[in-house]
């Protein structure tokens, strides 16, 4: 009797892991509300729940560096104008620690007329401004070493600052290398940077996303940078264990790739879209790609809606939330999209904390 409960146990624990498999794999995009302001090259993070969307720049002449802080609650589908960061930036990077968000490099820029045509104006800056979601206010902090803009994530706390790009339209040696390998990191507690070992391929356009502790710095623009093209587009991931403080390399991206946004889900990276230039191509990509650090391998799942590049992702909960960007034919978009990537199917303790998945029951 006890042996057939236990296969009848078995039989129901299978049927359940293909229907799982089955809903996870037909993950599909909603339309949301759109955000109020029009822009690109943004950043966006989540603090308790509600997502904040930060800075960018807008297609004007002039200041095209905005200070735009709006915020999203996915509950109700609603957003609502903060308080605006104190230094206009565009290709900022934010990080939440202990529920503050950290807005670290970017970028002033400005549009010029010319006589024909424009040109744009580039100062990058060190600037590291923190803000508090409760109080709707900006503090200054410590500048980073590095005036650039530049890819940041938080490993045990502290704030690492990958990669990036140091280029400024004033600078005299655009020759010398200005894609970046520098890794910095900040400690919120003390308000200190401090340098880490440098990744072993320069490169900005990059994402960054942390799984077991460990970063995981994906594609982006390399050097030395092919002439009158944006490249050299790499498909590279390199994996950082701030421990052993040394990089390795994991398996690459299906294909080179840029400005490509990217989330984490139950232990895997979901990156989406971005862009590629080359050999007379230019592409902007549609493609959702799932990397999973444990079996160091990359599978696909349903495509965005459209191509596009210059957007951000985020996770609550189970389900993926995509901001703006722009399309394929360069025109800045507000669409909000949300993805069920179905691990909302996951067994979850009273804590809140993921205990058992069907996958492991399957093993």
């Amino acid at each position: 009797m006890k042996g057939r409960w236990t296969l009848g146990i078995l039989i129901i624990c299978a049927l359940l892991v293909i229907n799982v498999d089955q809903l996870i794999a037909k993950g599909n995009w909603t339309r949301k509300a759109d955000m109020p302001t029009v822009r690109s090259y943004f950043s966006s993070c989540v603090v308790n729940g509600k997502i904040f969307v930060i800075g960018g720049k807008v297609d004007k002449f002039g200041e095209v560096s905005i200070a735009t802080v709006e915020m999203y609650d996915p509950k109700t589908d609603t957003w609502e104008r903060r308080t605006d960061m104190p230094t206009a930036r565009s290709s900022v990077s934010t990080s939440v620690v202990d529920g503050k968000i950290y807005a670290i490099g970017g970028a002033e820029v400005k549009k010029i007329k010319l006589l024909r045509g424009f040109k744009n104006e580039v100062k990058q800056l060190p600037t590291v401004e923190m803000y508090d979601p409760i109080t709707d206010t900006w503090t200054q902090k410590t500048d980073m070493p590095t005036a650039r803009s530049t890819s940041t994530c938080v490993v045990d706390g502290k704030i690492y600052a990958v990669g990036g790009s140091s280029i400024a339209s004033n600078r005299v040696d655009k020759k010398k290398p200005w894609r970046l390998k520098t890794v910095e990191v900040y400690d919120p507690a003390t308000d200190t940077w401090a340098k880490a070992h440098s990744m072993n391929h320069a490169r900005d356009g990059l994402t960054t996303r942390v799984v077991d502790g460990e970063i995981y710095a994906m594609g982006g623009m390399g050097w030395p940078q092919i002439p009158f093209q944006a490249g050299p587009f790499l498909s590279v991931v390199e994996a950082f264990n701030p421990k052993t403080n040394r990089w390795r390399e994991k398996a690459e991206m299906p294909v080179p790739k840029a400005i490509h946004a990217a989330t984490v889900v139950n232990g895997k990276i979901y990156v989406m879209g971005g862009f590629f230039q080359g050999n007379g191509l230019f592409m902007k990509f549609s493609t959702v790609e799932i990397y999973n650090p444990a079996t160091d391998r990359w599978t696909q799942k349903t495509d965005m809606p459209i191509g596009k590049a210059g957007h951000t992702a985020v996770t609550i909960k189970a389900d993926i939330y995509t901001f703006g960007g722009s399309d394929e034919l360069g025109q800045p978009l507000v669409t909000v999209e949300a993805y069920d990537t179905g691990a909302a199917f996951l067994s979850v303790n009273p804590t809140g904390k993921l205990t058992t998945t069907w996958a492991q029951l399957k093993q």
